[in-house]
């Protein structure tokens, strides 16, 4: 997911203001996701997975009140029909979410007995992020495709 994320970030570097904050968000919570999965030797502490946790629910509201209506916007100044794009794909994304926020529920005020299921959902929630990533920038690299088509600029 890494590679992925950084092959990500120079497609899209410079091209948004608000891009730039999101790929950089998205990274750092999968660096923190990263952490706190693989260290199996040590549970995190409350406060760690609070943490966490609260970054989860800051890169999913972003996503959703300021990526997605830019990348909306910009779709529909395209001419491109916005109306397949999130039929499509915010669904899927909207699905994403609520596991998220699930996640977040559970775990953001918990103590050490509330982590018996803690590996299966960090489990579950790696494998949301990864679609959700990969459907992220289907929308992103679909809105520069169509900028890319109404200019002359090279792609």
């Amino acid at each position: 997911m890494l590679r992925k994320m950084e092959q990500t970030k120079a497609r899209l570097a410079g091209k948004h203001q608000a891009l730039d904050t999101f790929i950089n968000a998205r990274q750092e919570l999968l660096v923190e996701y990263i952490r706190l999965s693989t260290n199996k030797k040590t549970l995190p502490t409350p406060q760690e997975l609070s943490n966490f946790c609260s970054q989860l629910v800051d890169y999913v509201s972003a996503a959703h009140f300021e990526i997605y209506d830019y990348v909306m916007a910009a779709y529909e100044a395209a001419r491109g029909n916005g109306r397949t794009l999130a039929e499509r794909i915010y669904p899927r994304l909207k699905k994403g979410t609520v596991q998220a926020l699930d996640f977040h529920d559970k775990y953001a005020q918990t103590d050490e007995d509330g982590l018996l299921e803690l590996d299966q959902d960090l489990s579950q929630l790696g494998e949301m992020l990864e679609e959700r990533f990969s459907l992220e920038d289907r929308l992103v690299f679909a809105v520069s495709l169509l900028n890319h088509l109404n200019t002359s600029e090279p792609a």
